[in-house]
């Protein structure tokens, strides 16, 4: 190989990978451009609301009902008791005539109780 042929080809290898330099750096802006338009469409297609957040979480109870909310009989049974027994004999009543599951305790009666005094 002469200088003049070596020269020649390095010279076209490095006009190829300016080229393809040029190319990536390109491609790179348009995959950016499409990337933050996707971002920008995303956040302002987000679905209409129809309740207003704070509404929806001041309505938002998390974790399980208590038992005695969630059951009608449990609560006429405990209403019919309340004004005559103390917590603790009204939950030993419970514990008479309710299956282990359904079982509540005196503590669970005086929040269910106190609740209903509020109005809650």
């Amino acid at each position: 190989m002469t200088q003049a042929s070596v020269t020649d080809l390095v010279a076209s290898a490095l006009f190829e990978l300016t080229a393809g330099q040029a190319a990536f750096s390109r491609a790179i802006r348009s995959l950016e451009a499409a990337l933050e338009q996707g971002v920008q469409d995303g956040i302002e297609s987000q679905p209409a609301c129809a309740v207003p957040p704070s509404e929806h979480r001041r309505a938002h109870r998390s974790g399980t009902a208590p038992k005695i909310a969630s059951d009608p009989e449990l609560q006429t049974f405990i209403a019919a008791r309340v004004d005559r027994l103390t917590f603790e004999q009204i939950a030993a009543e419970v514990a008479q005539h309710f299956p282990p599951a359904r079982r509540v305790g005196k503590t669970a009666i005086w929040e269910w109780w106190k609740k209903r005094q509020v109005g809650g």
